[in-house]
């Protein structure tokens, strides 16, 4: 079998190439640290996160993308119509589940509330909620939803999933509806957490409709920034449809200065730092995508273009 020409770039790049250069898989792999498109057009593979546009992705066969979303690489006009896409998983799952978990606790505990009493030096109990039976409502059942329903499931909770389906075969949802069969209200919902990756079909989907059905809700955003609508969650924390949420991800990277977000008291923000991509993440997922390549197979690390996911 002919090697793949793989060319890598960005952060993880190096780590990548030097696990790979003497690899025996059939692999020919150059490290760039500034792209020239005679080094896209060399190659068979880009493996790396998104990147500029100011080179052309036609001629490439496949891309392994360093992260879990895919949108930055999907929303371009220059991929082939036969240009394969894969994504790295690994252990992405299991940290949401830590980041959602730790949130979860605080929230239900009243964590900040105590952390402001301790600051003013106010002596006040305050009346902790078990987070035994309490449902959490996961947009999304895939990959990194899975991971955060298992330790949340494992704490105690109740985890309902939504997806397009309406079908799930992982035992941590109690149950999974179809996202337009949702109940309005979501009686008995006392968070959501969002994971869904950014499409046409999730872009603002969770607007101020979606917020009616909450009633002092945690939300939690660790999928895409822009499957929110920002100004609408401003409004649901207004009227107490939401009672505090924690913004992991967000429209615009880095949040800019001037977004009310930083001020909100009851919103807590993240630097897109939920499951933080690394290497050993990206080589085992990029190991098990090749397998797949180069039989000619699909397996869950490869995306559908249209439905980005």
């Amino acid at each position: 079998m002919p090697k793949i020409k793989v060319l890598t770039t960005g952060r993880l790049a190096k780590p990548f190439y030097e696990h790979f250069k003497d690899s025996k898989l059939a692999l020919d792999i150059q490290v760039s640290e500034d792209l020239t498109q005679a080094q896209i057009d060399w190659a068979d593979c880009l493996a790396s996160f998104p990147i500029d546009a100011n080179v052309s992705l036609h001629g490439l066969k496949w891309i392994h993308c360093f992260g879990a979303g895919v949108d930055g690489f999907i929303k371009r006009s220059d991929l082939g119509a036969a240009l394969r896409l894969s994504r790295t998983t690994g252990r992405l799952g299991a940290k949401a589940g830590e980041f959602c978990l730790c949130h979860v606790l605080n929230f239900f505990q009243d964590t900040f509330s105590i952390y402001e009493d301790m600051r003013t030096q106010d002596w006040q109990e305050r009346q902790a909620t078990s987070i035994t039976q309490q449902t959490v409502l996961l947009l999304g059942t895939g990959t990194m939803a899975q991971g955060i329903a298992k330790l949340l499931r494992a704490a105690g909770l109740k985890v309902i999933g939504v997806n397009t389906s309406g079908r799930t075969s992982d035992s941590n949802f109690e149950r999974c509806f179809r996202l337009d069969a949702l109940a309005d209200p979501l009686i008995g919902v006392s968070c959501v957490i969002n994971t869904l990756p950014l499409s046409a079909a999730t872009h603002n989907l969770v607007d101020a409709r979606f917020f009616a059905r909450l009633q002092k809700a945690l939300f939690i955003n660790v999928g895409r920034g822009a499957t929110v609508q920002t100004q609408d969650l401003a409004l649901a924390l207004e009227t107490g449809q939401v009672r505090y949420c924690v913004l992991d991800v967000f429209d615009q990277e880095p949040l800019p200065k001037s977004s009310w977000l930083w001020q909100h008291p009851q919103v807590f923000i993240s630097p897109h730092q939920a499951a933080i991509t690394d290497i050993n993440d990206v080589i085992n997922s990029f190991i098990a995508a090749f397998e797949a390549y180069t039989s000619n197979t699909v397996n869950q690390y490869f995306v559908d273009k249209e439905k980005s996911y």
